[in-house]
């Protein structure tokens, strides 16, 4: 499946760019399988109602989206968490109540930004490749406690001896944990369970909304997005742009094979048969 994720832009730029593409141009095969949006607004600890929130536009703008919409990253780099050792208390993660709610039926999943901490190597190569070259810098940003937004310190992340070879969970990693069990909707669904692509839970209610197939966005609205984000290109969505010379001969015009590694089939094949399902490729 093909997957877009996008910056979230905010309204109406992000909505006209989902429907661009997941619109059929000039075949099916032209629109993405699911829509992403990376959002990372929703920064207060709560909202006295979802109407003020800043999901609520996302919500409206794609509440008939034709394809599956993925929060591809979600949380908030500005809020009220400390991202700083030792990390005490952590996010508390208010917003993901409103994925089993307002976007019951528009949203299709989400990932949480972000599950281990940044190494911030930009400041290693200052001190051991320059330290004879040069005398100063002024870093972006001013201290890598801004880019602390992980939900785990990965091995090696600080010198503690309990965190050399095994991830070290922190407080925001248990109370997302905490936030997703206690909004799930039935562990029936587990993919586990699963057997093919085509398996549908039981208990799935039909859905309100009849998300029709999306109609490409007119002219008018291109050329206001353009426009609005200062592009001086000339607006070219109207048609495909043409297949690069060479894509259809040898290698280019072939999908390339891949093999999935012994340990991992090994490992697959005994989850499925603890599950009571069939081992891989035994239909």
């Amino acid at each position: 499946p093909l997957i877009y994720a996008d910056m979230d832009m905010g309204p109406p730029y992000r909505e006209i760019v989902g429907r661009y593409l997941s619109c059929e141009l000039e075949g099916e095969d032209d629109a993405v399988d699911a829509y992403g949006l990376n959002v990372y607004s929703w920064c207060d600890s709560e909202y006295v109602d979802f109407s003020y929130s800043p999901y609520k536009p996302i919500a409206d703008e794609f509440k008939d989206f034709s394809k599956p919409l993925l929060f591809t990253e979600f949380g908030c780099n500005l809020g009220e968490f400390e991202t700083f050792c030792p990390y005490k208390g952590g996010r508390t993660w208010p917003d993901v109540k409103t994925f089993f709610n307002q976007f019951k039926e528009i949203m299709s999943g989400a990932v949480a930004f972000e599950f281990s901490m940044e190494d911030n190597q930009y400041v290693k190569t200052f001190f051991n490749q320059f330290k004879e070259i040069m005398s100063g810098a002024v870093a972006f940003e001013f201290s890598m406690e801004d880019n602390q937004y992980g939900l785990a310190l990965s091995p090696g992340f600080t010198s503690d001896p309990a965190n050399a070879d095994h991830f070290y969970y922190l407080d925001t990693f248990y109370a997302l944990k905490k936030q997703f069990g206690k909004y799930n909707v039935s562990s029936d669904w587990d993919g586990a369970k699963t057997a093919s692509c085509s398996w549908t839970p039981s208990s799935a209610h039909k859905m309100a909304a009849k998300h029709k197939p999306a109609s490409c966005p007119t002219a008018k609205e291109v050329q206001a997005l353009f426009k609005g984000k200062g592009l001086e290109a000339k607006p070219n969505w109207g048609a495909l742009p043409p297949t690069p010379e060479g894509a259809d001969q040898d290698a280019l015009a072939e999908c390339p094979e891949y093999g999935v590694a012994k340990d991992l089939r090994a490992e697959a094949a005994a989850t499925t048969s603890a599950e009571g399902g069939p081992p891989p490729g035994g239909g």
